[in-house]
């Protein structure tokens, strides 16, 4: 393997891409950066390319992975000798247009795949997956950890794309590494909290298990990913950070509202999910990283460091700020969100698909076969 390399990175830059490029550019290497312009992408182009130390040299394509023409022109250019694809519409903002995702996170996929796999030297092709695949799983009717071995399950259509470009990814004909990401965790968490994420986070069960993952880490596993000897190629590796990572939504909600400084706002804020109902719970369960772990050496931090990172990105007037207003602030939220789910007439459980169904349509599920929403 040569010392300098071109590696091409779709979702260049958003919250795991960026990193991943300034990784690679750190080690020497030619970052082909994919994404959409738009003044977020630009603005994070620039930052990236002003970085002190990082020796390689960046070159932003701005395209859409559904223009063949433009996307094959760029992998004939700059003939990468990997690819990390990031570049998907995801869950919750999927939800709102899943047709329109599924040809973003299922065709843009397959064009990329057609684009680099007609190359004369074909590069390794990484790519980044989801803990949705596995769909919903009760932890009383699982207790066991998910393995690569668990069968993938979705209920919701972003499982259902990733599985679909999964199986694309294996049928290519291309050297790969799939790595099945947990809740990836940064600072941008907290600029993208749109209404579909309100929407999922009151869904989630408060007691649904979570695998999170710091975003470094999860950039580093992909990075890490390029350079992986011919033997852990065709594999796929399950992306969370180390054991105290593997937390409930509500112990993960509490934790990033105490960092914001308006405090834990408790369990009392979301529904149990219903132990005995198979599609009753979120897409999201705790990973066995160990073997992902042999191989990748990702994980870099602990819960405690994402915790203090998060915050340190907080002004800290702003801390200050809800710190003064969070003894108020909390119940009034406590008591808005009981309110909230007395109008939707919800019961005694989370159900949080039939939510999602309610708001979205239920052209957004994929169910188990024999599953109902109630």
């Amino acid at each position: 393997m040569s010392k300098h390399r071109t590696i091409l990175i779709t979702g260049a830059f958003g919250q795991v891409g960026r990193r991943c490029a300034a990784i690679m550019l750190g080690r020497g290497h030619t970052v082909v950066g994919v994404d959409l312009r738009t003044d977020r992408t630009v603005a994070a182009a620039g930052d990236l390319a002003s970085m002190t130390g990082l020796s390689g040299t960046l070159v932003p394509a701005y395209l859409d992975l559904l223009d063949t023409t433009s996307l094959r022109a760029v992998v004939d250019e700059y003939r990468p000798t990997a690819v990390i694809h990031l570049a998907a519409i995801v869950s919750p903002v999927c939800y709102s247009n899943p047709q329109r995702a599924r040809r973003v996170n299922v065709d843009g996929t397959r064009n990329l795949l057609d684009a680099v796999a007609h190359q004369p030297d074909p590069p390794v092709f990484v790519f980044a997956s989801s803990s949705a695949v596995y769909g919903s799983r009760s932890p009383k009717l699982h207790p066991e950890r998910v393995t690569t071995e668990t069968p993938v399950n979705p209920i919701e259509c972003y499982g259902a794309d990733k599985v679909e470009s999964e199986i694309s990814v294996t049928q290519s004909g291309l050297r790969y590494a799939i790595l099945r990401l947990g809740g990836v965790l940064s600072p941008d968490n907290l600029g993208v909290m749109s209404p579909e994420y309100f929407v999922l986070l009151r869904a989630i069960p408060r007691d649904n298990r979570l695998h999170c993952v710091d975003a470094r880490d999860a950039a580093l596993a992909l990075s890490n990913a390029t350079e992986l000897k011919d033997a852990d190629l065709d594999a796929i590796y399950l992306i969370g950070g180390d054991d105290s990572y593997a937390v409930t939504h509500s112990e993960m909600q509490d934790e990033l509202t105490a960092v914001t400084g308006l405090g834990r706002l408790g369990p009392s804020t979301n529904l149990p999910g219903d132990p005995d109902d198979e599609a009753g719970w979120s897409f999201t369960d705790w990973f066995d990283t160990s073997e992902s772990q042999r191989v990748l050496r990702f994980q870099q931090h602990r819960w405690s460091e994402t915790m203090r990172w998060v915050g340190d990105s907080i002004p800290r007037g702003q801390r200050v700020a809800m710190q003064v207003v969070g003894p108020a602030l909390r119940p009034l939220a406590r008591f808005a969100l009981a309110l909230q789910r007395g109008l939707e007439r919800r019961g005694q459980y989370a159900e949080p698909w039939r939510l999602i169904a309610k708001k979205y349509g239920s052209e957004v599920l994929r169910l188990p076969h024999g599953a109902q929403i109630h």
